[in-house]
């Protein structure tokens, strides 16, 4: 049957066996298309009960809920409401079906990804580029739904509070209930992402809050560069000063079992035979207080099994700071630069001490332009 309203059009019921967890439950399924875009409901339990409807609002992801991204948190999120609806008998899921990448799409949403990963471009240079803001979803069509299922009254499974005042605004009586992902090393920037931008409401530091001190211990001090070791995101292991060439020398190896659950954060850059040594410890996560990484430093994070992260945002340095950059690599080492000198360090060499590197002359003129 399909049912035309204004504005609008209802395409359904469909009565399926949905299966979260280890619970089956039949749901009550309806396809709404407005004109900006096509929802789903689905739904158990009683319409008519005057108790709160546990209420799911979902915008598709196909990283997320279709290959299983462990980079979101939206798998886990839909996920976990929809087994909490199932097992508890009673709720309502609204999806979404033409919001991706929070209302730009999927093809903006790959596009988004190569941006990052190829252009390495920060999430503001990103969402410039593509003339867009950073949620521009639109929840209207929620409001129809609701009212068509008649109801008024909901407990509202979400990190989102923008989206309650939106429903609040509209006479929806509502409660809420945080789904907050476990973080992990794979999805801890999308989590930081979605607190410093989104307002999503979420208890724990980000990348920001553990680079800040570190950074005004060492910002009147360019000739010096900072260390930190966070354990599971809560617990300092060490801090560590140095001079800028000659930090890793002052570092301690953690434990494999520790260094799995660490993040490294760095004031400055680190050279190609730190980022290998950190990936030797078994530290997953290295944070770095810039946007600009060399390709070669990143693809030699990739080797060493370390994802670089760079979280310049709010922690941009206010004024320019010098770092030793990789200019280029040679058959017998790697090349960095400072202003107007040169220095190479050979494989397998300890390059915080001084014999282990060797001023040299740039092949050429701008070769400190590459990497």
């Amino acid at each position: 049957m399909t049912e035309h309203r204004d504005g609008y059009r209802i395409d359904g019921p469909a009565r399926l066996p949905l299966k979260f967890g280890d619970t089956v439950k039949r749901f009550n399924l309806l396809h709404f298309t407005f004109d900006t875009g096509r929802w789903v409901a689905a739904w158990i339990g009683s319409l008519e009960d005057s108790a709160p409807m546990p209420l799911r609002i979902e915008s598709a992801c196909v990283f997320g809920h279709v290959f299983n991204s462990r980079q979101c948190d939206c798998g886990f999120q839909l996920y976990e409401a929809s087994q909490r609806i199932s097992e508890g008998g009673r709720g309502l899921i609204i999806y979404a079906l033409d919001q991706d990448a929070r209302g730009l799409g999927t093809a903006a949403h790959f596009e988004i990804y190569r941006m990052r990963q190829q252009e390495q471009l920060d999430t503001e240079e990103v969402f410039a580029n593509l003339g867009a803001e950073l949620d521009v979803r639109d929840y209207s069509p929620v409001i129809t739904i609701l009212r068509h299922l008649g109801l008024d009254n909901i407990h509202l499974l979400s990190n989102n509070a923008k989206r309650v005042r939106f429903l609040e605004s509209h006479g929806v009586t509502v409660t809420k209930e945080a789904l907050v992902a476990p973080m992990d090393v794979h999805n801890m920037s999308t989590l930081m992402l979605e607190l410093e931008d989104l307002e999503y409401e979420m208890d724990f530091a980000t990348h920001a809050d553990w680079l800040s001190p570190i950074q005004a211990k060492v910002e009147n001090d360019p000739q010096r560069t900072a260390a930190l070791l966070v354990v599971d995101n809560e617990r300092v292991l060490w801090e560590e000063q140095a001079p800028l060439w000659g930090l890793r020398s002052r570092l301690t190896a953690p434990d494999a079992e520790t260094a799995a659950r660490s993040v490294l954060y760095l004031t400055d850059m680190p050279r190609l035979d730190e980022i290998a040594e950190y990936g030797r410890w078994g530290i997953p996560v290295v944070v770095v207080a810039h946007s600009c990484i060399a390709p070669a430093l990143r693809a030699a994070a990739e080797d060493a099994g370390v994802r670089l992260v760079d979280w310049a945002r709010r922690n941009a340095w206010s004024e320019p700071r010098p770092q030793w950059e990789l200019a280029e690599q040679r058959a017998e080492g790697a090349v960095y630069t400072l202003d107007c000198a040169a220095r190479l360090v050979a494989p397998g060499v300890d390059a915080d001490a001084e014999s282990g590197w060797e001023s040299v002359t740039l092949v050429s003129a701008g070769a400190a332009d590459r990497g």
